[in-house]
């Protein structure tokens, strides 16, 4: 999986510079030796589109995930809800999105809430790039 859609709608309807960073694979490699069930649609994100914010900041796709040991949630009293959640980004307005590592689907973290959203990896991004299926912008 190459992105090419995603990259090509990026281009055209972002309108200031990417400050998206690539990972390289033995960044990509580090990642799958520490955490063994990620989906291969967001490690190819990383590879061909890259970490950082998109859409004039609209999301952030961290470098690297985040356990709720790293963010110090073990003092939350819902943690053994989220301690086998990782993040990957943030809409920068508090809400969180994040996979569970037993079933590999994608949760958005809010608060104390946690749910799940029904969409693979690819389907969640496209949806925050406000990209519809066909390619079109939603944020129009």
């Amino acid at each position: 999986m190459s992105y090419f859609e995603e990259i090509e709608f990026l281009n055209r309807v972002e309108k200031e510079t990417s400050n998206r960073e690539k990972l390289n694979n033995d960044e990509i490699q580090k990642i799958k030796l520490k955490y063994k069930n990620l989906p291969n649609e967001y490690l190819d994100y990383l590879k061909y589109i890259g970490w950082g914010t998109f859409r004039e900041s609209q999301f952030m796709v961290y470098k690297e995930l985040l356990t709720p040991s790293d963010l110090d949630m073990e003092d939350d009293e819902d943690y053994e809800g989220i301690k086998e959640l990782v993040f990957f980004g943030d809409d920068l307005a508090g809400t969180m999105a994040g996979f569970n590592l037993k079933g590999n689907v994608i949760v958005m973290y809010e608060g104390t809430e946690i749910y799940e959203t029904g969409k693979t990896f690819r389907e969640y991004i496209k949806k925050k790039m406000l990209m519809d299926e066909n390619g079109n912008d939603l944020g129009e």
